[in-house]
């Protein structure tokens, strides 16, 4: 950063001019300049030379030991492991020279060391998502026929349905691949690739067989990648071994298919084979799943970071048919001795038996889709866990306390948790879908609060749009959001609207209260809980200086009410204050948050109040006479459901200040609100 003259500094990184030490201090924490910072270092470090690419090594040989060995040949600076190379900068080139021109043995292997390259550079891939153009869906918009709405969209998804063709090209493949050097090796593919509800060019799922010896299967899987990078049919192998069950991934050169690879167990393939049975009970179920998870994913209810998984969405179809008046079999019903296939202690197996039920057969498809719509719309998760082993609901209560659990039931799952070291079922999630056959695993342990009420949000929408009429219903159905379910931020330069939803789980409010109070009283309780949290916010965490201008927009309040007598139909303006900041306590609060000592701050207030601290241990010696930026913020509550809504506006701001913190308030705050109220109910 130079001062090019007494009124004005320049930082060249950047090459923008600043004007006061509020925007010195505001630009220098910034994202973008730190970002810009260290790609100028790195870049410097690989265009003087001082930067190697290692590769060859043994597996089985740790980051720290490969760092401790390429460090005798000089400083090293900067560091990256990855599965199967190693990126490493030294201070000087002179080490980097001294690490090429030698030949590198370790553990008896030979390994290849080069200068390293930067990449070209590029845009950042976003992530794709399989969606449908919008051309496509129009085809489906204006039909009348539910039953040509759902082939043609079969369709649209799955095309001709030959991929099964590929698949097993696939499986042909790797088979013939890995026979000479596991003799009793079995493929077996599982998920969409057996269960038929895969999209075009969906990845293939793969257990084999006949390989595991004990229960590290890592060096196996090294070992399969290895003979997979000598063959002509797989490409870029590599091995996550720190996933929960390790898998191998590799592309199928021909096809160009994802393959993902474990050694460990087949419940996978159980898993996959008890949906494909019930899938099978009746062409409806089938149809009607498969638009789930169409369905899922426009709205963003499926993927990774605390969303459903298809798996689990699956579960929570079968388990709806299990009750009245469809009454499927439940995967209890079907598991005799017959049929026992255990898979590290857990029973796989099942019969799959005939099963005929009228109402099943009589029903329409938006009858049933329009009830499963209504059943999880209404469904109490805060208190039953999803069973589809049993097909009824059970209550977490009964496993937090096992001697609860019936012994003829649930005797493999009791005998499981009596070992040392094993975990029970998770059942202090916002939702608890029970696995059928691994019955400790909940299939949605970190879908959060928030995904859970948009999901209960659509699911409420779902079942409007099927009882107004069959005509493009699955076109609404995938376009259509319910007003309260905010994808987006409603945002512009000078304002920020973000919403709220209220919890399922508010059992931190009725603590206080009687027991049969009203849900308006409770409703209006939260409501308060939301604006005292967003106060600590404020000042606590973000060291604003808050000033309440509640009452000077009374009488705006009271016109807005004029007229509304339900109370549910109306909105009411709650709160408003007006803020200001000096510095910026909103940025680069992850990178400290990752240094707090958990133990000693426990909640989540804790935490963050103890990296503003440190933030301003940071700041100490600057003191700025100017705001960087000035905002008014305003809450006000909606119903039906209820849901707090905040507005924050833009008074004065310096540059993209106000951008910046606005983003960030409104990122931040859901999590931070719905971990405050998870640790209120603990």
């Amino acid at each position: 950063m130079d001062d090019a003259d007494n009124d004005q500094f320049f930082c060249d990184v950047c090459n923008i001019n600043l004007y006061n030490e509020a925007s010195i201090q505001q630009h220098i924490s910034g994202r973008k300049h730190l970002d810009l910072v260290r790609a100028k270092e790195e870049r410097l470090r690989v265009e003087s030379k001082c930067g190697i690419y290692v590769r060859g090594f043994p597996p089985n040989l740790g980051s720290k030991a490969l760092i401790e060995y390429f460090a005798k040949f000089g400083t090293v600076v900067w560091s990256h492991y990855g599965d199967s190379f190693l990126l490493l900068d030294y201070s000087h080139p002179a080490a980097a020279r001294d690490a090429m021109k030698r030949k590198h043995y370790l553990h008896g292997r030979s390994v290849i060391v080069k200068y390293r390259e930067l990449k070209p550079s590029r845009d950042a891939f976003k992530e794709q998502v399989e969606l449908i153009s919008d051309n496509l869906l129009d085809q489906i918009k204006n039909m009348s026929d539910l039953e040509h709405q759902f082939s043609t969209l079969a369709y649209i998804l799955q095309g001709e349905g030959m991929e099964f063709l590929v698949y097993d090209k696939i499986c042909q493949d790797l088979y013939g691949t890995l026979i000479h050097s596991f003799p009793r090796c079995q493929i077996f593919p599982f998920g969409s690739t057996v269960t038929g509800l895969g999209f075009k060019s969906s990845d293939i799922d793969v257990y084999i067989a006949g390989i595991r010896h004990g229960d590290n299967n890592v060096p196996l899987l090294y070992k399969i990648r290895t003979i997979l990078r000598h063959s002509q049919l797989f490409t870029n192998a590599i091995v996550i071994a720190n996933a929960k069950i390790p898998i191998l991934k590799c592309v199928h050169i021909q096809s160009g298919m994802n393959c993902d690879i474990n050694i460990r167990n087949m419940l996978g393939v159980c898993n996959s084979n008890l949906i494909n049975y019930y899938l099978n009970l009746d062409m409806k179920i089938r149809r009607i799943m498969l638009f789930i998870k169409y369905w899922a994913k426009t709205h963003k209810l499926t993927g990774q970071n605390h969303l459903f998984t298809n798996y689990s969405l699956s579960l929570m179809l079968i388990f709806f048919l299990q009750l009245a008046p469809y009454n499927v079999p439940s995967v209890f019903s079907l598991q005799d001795f017959r049929s026992k296939n255990m898979q590290d202690g857990w029973n796989g197996g099942f019969s799959k038996k005939n099963f005929y039920n009228k109402h099943l057969k009589g029903v329409s498809l938006v009858g049933l889709l329009s009830e499963f719509f209504k059943f999880y719309s209404e469904f109490d998760y805060g208190v039953y866990v999803i069973v589809p082993y049993l097909g009824v609901p059970i209550k977490k209560s009964d496993f937090k306390d096992p001697k609860l659990l019936y012994d003829s039931v649930f005797f493999i799952y009791k005998r499981y948790i009596e070992i040392e070291g094993n975990l029970p079922l998770k059942v202090d999630a916002s939702i608890c879908v029970q696995d059928p056959f691994e019955h400790s695993r909940n299939t949605t342990p970190i879908v959060s609060d928030s995904t859970l009420n948009i999901f209960v949000n659509l699911c409420c929408l779902g079942r409007k749009l099927c009882e107004e009429g069959e005509t493009g219903l699955l076109y609404r159905l995938v376009n259509e959001t319910p007003p309260n379910v905010m994808m987006e931020l409603l945002t512009n330069s000078n304002f920020v609207q973000f919403s709220i939803p209220m919890s399922l789980n508010t059992k931190y409010l009725k603590k206080k209260l009687e027991e049969k109070v009203s849900n308006d009283t409770i409703e209006k309780m939260w409501f308060k809980s939301v604006n005292e949290f967003l106060l600590i916010v404020l000042k606590d965490f973000l060291n604003i200086e808050v000033r309440d201008i509640t009452e000077e927009s009374t009488n705006s309040k009271a016109k807005k009410a004029e007229g509304q007598n339900d109370v549910h139909d109306k909105e009411e303006s709650l709160y408003s204050y007006r803020c200001a900041a000096k510095l910026n306590f909103w940025q680069n609060r992850k990178a400290i948050l990752k240094n707090i000592n958990k133990a000693e701050a426990s909640s989540v207030v804790e935490r963050e109040v103890e990296v503003t601290k440190q933030l301003m241990a940071l700041y100490k010696d600057i003191n700025l006479r100017d705001n960087i930026v000035e905002f008014e913020i305003s809450l006000v509550s909606k119903y039906d459901p209820p849901q707090m809504l905040i507005s924050v506006t833009k008074i004065t701001s310096y540059k993209k200040t106000f951008k910046v913190f606005s983003h960030c308030l409104a990122s931040n705050f859901t999590s931070w609100f719905e971990t405050y109220e998870k640790e209120l109910n603990s």
